[in-house]
């Protein structure tokens, strides 16, 4: 009755082939891996591209984009892992940390720099010269009465607001100026002051 055919066709194992799928196994993707990218306020102001080495002599090139925050990521697909069955790689994911700056905070996409005014200045009003993240110097009066701790905003000096985004603004906050030493006039001055209030 040609019994074997019956259990052949039965179980899929006509021909002698033995069993078989319809889906082939998916090759498996390598690993992603995960790495830290320090840039200096300079590079968030102007975007730069860096160079990584990832080990066995392997290194890649990013393009890190003005503007961008600490915590932010960057991937870059198909740069981490390679797959042990001959699968594609694993992505590279980069975590930005914005190093802290000798002049500069930051807030958002404004900076903040202290401003040293000495107390006369500060009183009748004057001139200062304010740094800018370019390395300018642009000058800005300080109103007659000014106070400590107050503000003077730099408009359009700050960080951009991504690659292609108006700047923000530089914000150049006063402090008083104490001098750590003083000549005889000075010291005589100000004890004449002393004794008027001021």
């Amino acid at each position: 009755m040609g019994g074997a055919g019956f259990f052949d066709d039965l179980f899929g194992m006509g021909g002698g082939q033995g069993f078989r799928t319809s889906h082939r196994a998916q090759p498996v993707k390598g690993g992603d891996l995960s790495l830290e990218l320090s840039i200096t306020l300079e590079e968030v102001l102007h975007g730069t591209e860096k160079t990584i080495a990832l080990g066995h002599g392997d290194k890649v090139s990013v393009k890190v984009p003005a503007g961008i925050e600490s915590g932010k990521k960057l991937r870059l697909a198909g740069k981490g892992s390679p797959s042990p069955m001959g699968g594609p790689p694993g992505d590279l994911y980069l975590t930005i940390t914005v190093l802290p700056h000798r002049l500069f905070t930051r807030e958002g996409n404004n900076l903040v720099v202290e401003t040293e005014v000495s107390y006369s200045g500060l009183a009748l009003g004057t001139e200062v010269a304010v740094p800018t993240l370019d390395g300018k110097h642009l000058k800005v009066k300080v109103p007659a009465g000014g106070q400590p701790g107050a503000k003077l905003r730099l408009k359009g000096q700050g960080l951009p607001a991504g690659p292609k985004g108006p700047r923000g603004d530089l914000l150049a906050r006063l402090a008083v100026g104490v001098p750590k030493t003083l000549t005889d006039e000075q010291e005589k001055l100000l004890r004449e002051l002393a004794k008027t209030g001021l």
